[in-house]
Order: structure tokens, then C-alpha cells, then sequence
């Protein structure tokens, strides 16, 4: 049971308590966790923590990153798409029964650097086939999720520091130490957060511009009556831990110029760096990588609408992570150190009114991809203006903080 007395809880304890709070759970809930097989003493504290909640169920999904590896180094396609491993209709089931799905992530950097990315770009496509329900439920926010990190030896090795060090780290963003509620200190960052998303929702601007030094200077639309959000989804449910975003999502055939990222990706578990991309009526026309060039044409080229704009995404410069001067090669982490924009998928929740379905979400200007990838384009240097229907510009970013008010 969760108290204030934090002398009294473990602070990894109280990390998987605000995890669950994330999830708005109630009595005789379902509740389906994805956890890495790397990380099984957190699941204990999971079970412990739930406690409280009474749950009518918990499934663990237990990720073993070394076994996809080296199932997807040695088989074939059709025996990849026929073993077990990548089968995920579970999360169909779990969908159905309304539960709260959390997921712990510890990434392994590297990890699929060897593997061949077509192969891999296969194998996620045929995992979400096989997810289908969960995925139409997820994709139209009708589902409760968390997205959060637990480190690894190898995570915190290759930023040069050990697990506890990389805990530290972790616990200290996401608010949680000895003396408060961490899930009240989140309630409270996000009620000022949708201060700034009412401010520009008021504005309703008809697109953004973005520019600097590094070779940045894209001009994003943004759909007829588009919302902007941060923290919290329609469920009550806080989504990534941390968050400290506000975003929406842009008209997807209507993005112009070039944009030239600040920080690396990691895309499942491939690094992608010093990469530039360049839109033309929305679509990425030109694009370039020094490294991991192949995983982000796979990104690009994953379906008819992956070579557009899902997402566009409004972070302080001067934010907790980036204060750290660590490049966490973790996008949960590193897209919450300053603005960041995504290929693929949009959100219908940033649309007025009810969306039915993809064609309507579509017919409205936003993205309908099959695929979300994040990349990080903020820096000291970067402005940001936005401009209303009837032409006046406000400034929304300066030296790369928000300064609307």
C-alpha cells in the first residue's frame, strides 16, 4: 500500500506504484504489464504494489531482446512469421477485457545492429497483424497505457555509468524520492502543461515555423480544428512517464523544408545518426544518414503514409532531462528533452469532435501510418513561430524554450 512516509518504501518501489497510478486502475480491473526478462525483481514489486488496487487479474509479458535477436538472425521469414514468439494476439484478448496496459521498456543498445532491417521491418509488421484489435483500440485512444524504462547493464554502460547511477537518473525524472507523492507532483506539473495547451488551442494557428543554425527551417500545417494535448489522454490516464510535451498533430500533406535532427534515434535497437530529412507537400522527398541509413529508409518506406508527419511535439530546451547533458539513446527520454516531430501515425484525440474511423481521421488531415518513430530536433538555437489564420506571427519558442504565455 502506497503511503507518504517515503523513509518507508523502497524508492524503486515507489517507481512501480506511480507506474500503476499512471494507469487510472480501478477495482476489478485487468491489468497486462510487458516487462523484460532482464528486469524480473521489478516484476515482483509490480505484483506487490497492485496490491492495493484490487485487481482481478495481472499477465506479465516477459521480452526477451536476446532471444528476438537471435530468432531474427537465424531464421527465414515465413518461419519467423510462424513461430510463437511473434505471435501477439494476447493483447487482443487483455484489449477486450478493458485492462491497463503497461509497458516497461529497458533498451539494449546495438542489440539489432547485425540484423537485417527489412527483416526486422517484416517481423513488426506481422506482430501488429497479429495485435490487430489491441492496435485499432490503441490507435483511437480507447485504451489505458503507460509507456516507462527501467535501466540495464547495458543501457547504462553505454552511457558510461552504472545501473544504479542510471536509476538515480530515472527516479529523479520521473519525480519520485523520499518525501512526496510522485503521482500528486505529476497531477500538478500537468496542470500547468495544459495551461500551455490552452493557450494554443486559443490561437488555432494555421502552421508553425521552425529554424536554426543546425540547417532546420520547415514550415508544419496544422488541421482545421486540430487540439493540442500534453500529459494526460481522454482516459484519465498519464500515457509516457516522464512526459513533458505538449503536441499535436500536423496536416500530414502539408509539410514544407528541411529538418535536421539534434539528438540520435534508436530505433529497435538500431542506431540512426546525423540524419537530415527534407518535405515536400508532406512528404519526406530527400533523406540522408551517416549512420543506420537502411533502418531509416525501412522507417520511411514502412507503408503508404510512414513518409509523412504524425506528430509535432513543443519541449523547453532547459527541461529536467536535457539539464542532465545526457543523450539517453531512448526515445521516451530523449524526446522529452526538447521539441521532437514524428513520422507516421497521428492522433485523432488532436482533432475536434468525434473520428469515427482512419478513413475520417484521414479525410481530416492526419496521418493514418501503421508506424510512430519520434526524433529529437530541438536546440539552444531553435525558434519556433506560430502563425494564425489571418497572418500575425507569435513567437512560441526562443533560444528553444516556450516563452507563449
Amino acid at each position: 500500500m502506497y503511503t507518504n512516509n517515503g523513509d518507508d518504501m523502497d524508492l524503486k518501489r515507489k517507481y512501480a506504484h506511480l507506474l500503476l497510478d499512471c494507469l487510472n486502475l480501478k477495482k476489478g480491473d485487468y491489468l497486462f504489464v510487458s516487462i523484460p526478462t532482464s528486469a524480473l525483481y521489478f516484476k515482483k514489486l509490480i505484483i506487490e504494489e497492485a496490491e492495493a488496487y484490487g485487481l482481478k487479474d495481472i499477465y506479465f509479458d516477459e521480452v526477451d531482446s536476446y532471444k528476438k535477436h537471435d530468432l531474427l538472425k537465424n531464421l527465414d521469414q515465413e518461419n519467423i512469421n510462424k513461430h510463437p514468439y511473434f505471435d501477439a494476439s494476447i493483447y487482443n484478448k487483455y484489449a477486450k477485457l478493458d485492462a491497463g496496459f503497461l509497458f516497461i521498456r529497458s533498451m539494449i543498445p546495438k542489440l539489432m545492429d547485425d540484423v537485417d532491417p527489412v527483416k526486422i521491418k517484416a517481423t513488426t509488421e506481422h506482430t501488429l497483424e497479429t495485435q490487430k484489435y489491441f492496435r485499432d483500440l490503441y490507435n483511437s485512444s480507447k485504451l489505458r497505457w503507460n509507456i516507462s524504462c527501467i535501466p540495464n547493464e547495458e543501457w547504462a554502460k553505454s552511457l558510461n555509468m552504472s545501473e544504479d547511477e542510471l536509476w538515480n537518473y530515472i527516479l529523479k525524472i520521473c519525480m519520485v524520492d523520499d518525501k512526496s507523492n510522485p503521482y500528486e507532483k505529476w497531477n500538478e506539473y500537468l496542470e500547468e502543461l495544459e495551461k500551455t495547451t490552452n493557450i494554443l488551442n486559443d490561437y488555432n494557428f494555421e502552421y508553425l515555423k521552425y529554424k536554426n543554425d543546425a540547417g532546420t527551417d520547415l514550415k508544419i500545417y496544422l488541421p482545421e480544428r486540430h487540439l493540442w494535448s500534453s500529459g494526460k489522454s481522454p482516459n484519465g490516464d498519464i500515457c509516457n512517464m516522464p512526459t513533458l510535451e505538449v503536441f499535436t498533430s500536423p496536416l500530414y500533406n502539408k509539410t514544407e523544408g528541411k529538418v535536421v535532427p539534434t539528438k540520435p534515434l534508436l530505433f529497435n535497437n538500431v542506431l540512426i545518426d546525423d540524419f537530415y530529412l527534407e518535405f515536400k507537400e508532406g512528404k519526406v522527398v530527400s533523406y540522408d544518414a551517416r549512420v543506420g541509413f537502411d533502418t531509416l529508409k525501412t522507417i520511411i518506406e514502412t507503408d503508404e503514409y510512414s513518409c509523412y508527419l504524425g506528430e509535432c511535439a513543443l519541449v523547453s530546451f532547459d527541461s529536467v532531462i536535457n539539464k542532465t547533458n545526457i543523450i539517453f539513446n531512448e526515445t521516451l527520454y530523449d524526446e522529452n528533452a526538447s521539441c521532437h516531430i514524428a513520422l507516421g501515425r497521428g492522433f485523432n484525440e488532436c482533432l475536434r469532435g468525434e473520428v469515427k474511423d482512419d478513413k475520417e481521421q484521414l479525410k481530416r488531415g492526419v496521418n493514418i501510418s501503421k508506424t510512430h518513430v519520434d526524433f529529437m530536433i530541438g536546440s539552444r538555437d531553435l525558434s519556433v513561430v506560430g502563425v494564425t489564420h489571418d497572418g500575425n506571427e507569435i513567437k512560441v519558442i526562443e533560444n528553444g524554450n516556450i516563452i507563449l504565455k
